[in-house]
């Protein structure tokens, strides 16, 4: 004959941590609140933090920083190329090209743009437009993109010639000040580019950019 053991309700305080954490939501809000390391990488959306509600709470504390709408990390984690890519992923579908003012934030940081445009190629499926994406048919050859943490965006050169023909001037300056500044753009190569690409849209609009943005690597007098 068997006997069967009678198991008592374990008291709180006698619980073991790893128990009382298994079901816990991930990130932990009191590692939000008060991380005591940095987290490369970590992303945080609002599903994850109890909603929308929780999440703004969260960004209006400072616990969390805004990187891409909806999307945060903690206010310690380093606002690198591959956090940024990783934030907008999902916006950029395989076989298109994150390109103009999108990319340069990518790749350097700086204002964070309004929108993304996302290049397609010719002949193939139009990516359905979204809050903060835009998509746009255009050619890009293989060796003016970079892989940045799975996003395929424009490099440098291609990125400049972008921002200079779709961006306002005192922006286009901007973002590509920024470009020379931390990503080396060599101005005079991007516009040898330009004068090789007969058809581009706007090209008086963008050589009159990046003249400007030459004449400021001039020696005065």
């Amino acid at each position: 004959m068997s006997t069967v053991a009678h198991r008592h309700p374990v008291p709180d305080h006698q619980v073991d941590e790893p128990t009382r954490t298994a079901d816990a939501t991930y990130p932990p809000l009191a590692r939000l609140l008060a991380p005591r390391a940095v987290d490369v990488g970590l992303l945080v959306r609002p599903s994850e933090v109890g909603g929308r509600v929780a999440y703004g709470d969260l960004v209006r504390r400072g616990a969390l920083v805004e990187v891409w709408d909806g999307v945060a990390a903690p206010a310690r984690v380093p606002h690198t190329p591959t956090l940024r890519a990783l934030a907008v992923r999902d916006l950029v579908p395989t076989r298109t090209v994150l390109a103009g003012a999108g990319a340069a934030w990518v790749l350097c940081g700086g204002r964070r743009p309004d929108r993304l445009d996302v290049l397609y190629p010719p002949g193939s499926h139009r990516p359905a437009p979204l809050p903060g994406r835009v998509p746009r048919q255009a050619t890009v050859l293989r060796s003016e993109t970079e892989l940045v943490a799975g996003v395929l965006v424009t490099a440098p050169r291609r990125t400049a010639l972008d921002v200079a023909t779709r961006c306002d001037r005192a922006t286009a300056l901007e973002i590509l000040r920024l470009l020379r500044s931390t990503r080396a753009l060599d101005v005079a190569g991007a516009l040898r580019s330009l004068e090789l690409r007969f058809r581009w849209p706007g090209r008086e609009r963008a050589r009159e950019v990046l003249d400007l943005l030459l004449a400021e690597d001039a020696p005065p007098g």
